[in-house]
């Protein structure tokens, strides 16, 4: 696992998230108090860190 502060997320990743993440939401399937830890685990498989940007998880739940 990487633990560099430094891996990041292209655009076309993050959308992929951000969609992915409103799905479940839409569908019932992530309640608000998941939101923040689902997103987290997101990015961490995505990028292999374990040091995931806040500002990246902020956008990825807003509303």
């Amino acid at each position: 696992m990487n633990d560099d502060a430094g891996s990041s997320v292209s655009a076309l990743d993050f959308d992929t998230l951000r969609n992915a993440f409103k799905s479940l939401v839409a569908e019932g399937l992530l309640p608000e108090s998941m939101w923040v830890d689902h997103a987290e685990e997101m990015v961490r498989e995505l990028t292999g860190s374990r040091v995931v940007d806040p500002e990246i998880i902020l956008r990825i739940i807003r509303k």
